[in-house]
């Protein structure tokens, strides 16, 4: 019978110790071979995903354009805007005072992934990667999957501030102009 391992003998030579590292030289080939690919996925693997899009303003249309912090990596859409606890209308203005979701979508460029997805306390499919939308964390929205994610992202809209003074305010200024001004004129003739 043929061993693989067996080295003849030269010289009288034991060659155990030979067959040994052989041996060793060839089980941990094989273990780098199984591992390799795990360590080359590991770097495709998207942990975190940061996303920015233009802050709703009351008066205004929802802005659809959301832009990648890595384009390279993973790309988004907007699905759409809603007025949260108000329907499923889309959004056409944003008015001040309510509350509005932005539904997206996050897809991975050729050649990456999302983390694995894991069930979450609602039971849906949800991947642990971390999605930002203007330094917010985003929320789950759907099942997910290691090429797509769906989230969404909440915001209120407030009323533009106006630089108004208050009527009474006018009032009292007028008030006080009008002594000013009578004092003033007391002084001038003293």
């Amino acid at each position: 019978m043929y061993n693989v391992f067996t080295v003849y003998n030269s010289g009288g030579k034991d060659m155990k110790p030979v067959k040994r590292i052989l041996a060793v030289i060839f089980c941990a080939l094989m273990v780098f071979a199984a591992a390799a690919p795990a360590f080359a996925e590991e770097g495709k693997t998207i942990g975190e995903v940061r996303l920015s899009v233009t802050e709703p303003k009351a008066g205004e249309a929802p802005d659809m354009n959301i832009v990648s912090a890595e384009p390279e990596k993973y790309t988004a859409k907007v699905r759409y805007w809603i007025k949260q606890l108000h329907g499923n209308d889309p959004v056409t203005v944003f008015e001040a005072g309510y509350e509005y979701g932005m539904v997206f979508e996050v897809t991975p460029v050729n050649g990456y992934r999302f983390e694995a997805v894991q069930k979450n306390e609602y039971n849906f499919d949800e991947s642990p990667t971390v999605v930002y939308i203007n330094d917010i964390k985003a929320g789950c929205v759907s099942a997910e999957t290691d090429t797509k994610l769906g989230r969404s992202f909440n915001v209120t809209v407030e009323e533009e501030p106006v630089e108004e003074t208050d009527f009474f305010m006018k009032i009292i200024n007028a008030i006080k102009d009008f002594f000013t001004g009578i004092i003033d004129f007391f002084r001038n003739l003293f």
